[in-house]
């Protein structure tokens, strides 16, 4: 999967994402302020490793990208309409 972060919440979060359909090259970069911390590890593993990915993802959805699951990917709005 191509979406990956620099930086960890609470605070900033910069956000990389990559068309993961074939040989397509689109790619968007964003900035996000994520106020509420990760869960803790030890309680949420997932959670904690997903915790800026499930605050972006409606930010994604917006800007027409999709989540095509069985491992797919992110695909931008080119690719899946």
């Amino acid at each position: 999967m191509s979406l990956t972060t620099d930086g960890r919440a609470p605070g900033p979060v910069r956000f990389y994402l990559i068309c993961d359909r074939g040989d397509c090259q689109e790619r968007i970069c964003f900035d996000l302020v994520i106020s509420e911390p990760p869960p803790d590890q030890d309680e949420d593993l997932f959670g904690n490793l997903l915790h800026e990915a499930s605050a972006a993802a409606p930010y994604i959805n917006e800007r027409g990208w999709i989540l095509i699951e069985g491992g797919e990917g992110y695909w931008c709005p080119k690719c899946h309409a």
